[in-house]
């Protein structure tokens, strides 16, 4: 392929606005995985999908497919998750006068990522129907990605054969290149009192809620160096306001790019929590969970060289970014497979606010094309070994 088709603004327009009117929370991704297997076999792929829906509770699987080209193997693989987070309950999406999509409840956008499988997916259809040679390439579409990266990690180790990989998954203007994100640790505790009236005899009482109190109030929370952040998400318990609480759970988490340093912080949550239910006299059971690890992609790996020559053919600047947060991209590099994550147009995810530019779709999915493109001039003759935290 010489050159890449342009995309068409009313069609990306009619694809998006499909997409952010279907609610999809994590685990009910059903009728947007349709939606992207009705679209690819419309264009002649043969998709797949697995039984992680099953395996979750959820009720759709991870959806991959590759679209053959030139080549005996794709040359690259390109993903998106399919769910959003909550409040989905109001999904009316419009596109202004202005030319930005929002939502005109006051509800999140779902940009977060369907401007990625919008963009995706019309790139494909303008392949299939140019009717000229363009190189093999692998689509993956995760469920469950913002309760954990849940779809990534059930996702086959074998279902992509591309030597690397790109998700659209950071907010942005199109041309940001997140090649450093970091591990994360969930933490989970509950405490456990003794309930007493607390009017009559409180003294009897040990609140679980107090011990909660006395351990996060112990514990260096927010962003603690410039590779390190802590956080309590979560606290609830207790059953009335005359009831001294028996029980009280808090969630947290802790990320860093600098493992030893994320061993440190988690080490200390725990010690906080110990110490607070000790203080207080109750008891509390605390679990950590490995939610992720770090990855830091150099300037020369091929996907990030890949990476920085698709932007610039689209005029633009690109910019490499270090991120505060886990994607896909996480679970892929850990496997071995370099991974980037592109920003892909939205912005103020995850809030009300939320908002995308139709001129940012329309680059972002000139950007797949690109990519694809230009994926076999950088494409190892190889698949990579498996690194560590560089790839």
């Amino acid at each position: 392929m010489s050159t890449a088709p342009a995309p068409s603004r009313e069609r990306l327009t009619e694809l998006f606005l499909d997409l952010a009117r279907l609610p999809s929370p994590s685990r009910s991704e059903r009728k947007v995985a349709d939606t992207i297997i009705a679209c690819l076999e419309a264009a002649g792929a043969t998709v797949h999908e697995d039984d992680t829906g099953g395996r979750i509770g959820g009720d759709a699987g991870n959806v991959w497919c590759t679209v053959r080209g030139d080549g005996p193997r794709p040359h690259l693989a390109l993903g998106a998750h399919m769910d959003t987070v909550e409040p989905t309950d109001g999904m009316q999406p419009v596109l202004d006068g202005e030319g930005v999509f929002r939502n005109t409840l006051p509800t999140i956008l779902g940009a977060d990522d369907k401007a990625a499988i919008a963009a995706l997916l019309h790139a494909t259809e303008l392949l299939h129907a140019a009717g000229e040679p363009f190189p093999a390439y692998e689509l993956f579409f995760t469920v469950s990605e913002e309760t954990g990266l849940v779809g990534a990690k059930h996702l086959g180790e074998h279902a992509l054969a591309s030597p690397f990989a790109a998700v659209l998954d950071s907010s942005g203007p199109v041309g940001g290149i997140t090649v450093k994100a970091p591990s994360q640790q969930g933490l989970r505790a509950v405490f456990r009192g003794r309930a007493a009236h607390a009017g009559v005899e409180p003294e009897r009482g040990r609140s679980a809620i107090q011990a909660a109190a006395k351990a996060i109030a112990a514990m260096r929370l927010g962003r603690v160096d410039e590779e390190t952040t802590a956080n309590i998400g979560v606290i609830h318990g207790g059953v009335a306001a005359n009831i001294i609480p028996d029980f009280c759970e808090v969630r947290g988490e802790c990320r860093s790019h600098d493992d030893e340093k994320l061993a440190h912080i988690a080490a200390a949550m725990v010690d906080s929590l110990q110490e607070g239910a000790a203080r207080t006299g109750v008891d509390v059971e605390v679990n950590l969970i490995h939610e992720y690890r770090a990855f830091a992609l150099t300037g020369r790996s091929a996907v990030v060289r890949l990476s920085k020559a698709a932007v610039r053919a689209l005029d633009l600047q690109p910019r490499l970014v270090t991120s505060g947060g886990g994607s896909d991209a996480n679970i892929l590099n850990a496997r071995g497979l370099p991974t980037v994550n592109l920003d892909a147009g939205m912005m103020q995810v995850h809030s009300p606010d939320e908002y995308l530019l139709l001129d940012d779709l329309e680059r972002l999915c000139s950007l797949v094309l690109q990519m694809i493109r230009l994926a076999p001039a950088f494409a190892p003759r190889r698949a990579p070994a498996v690194s560590g935290l560089h790839g």
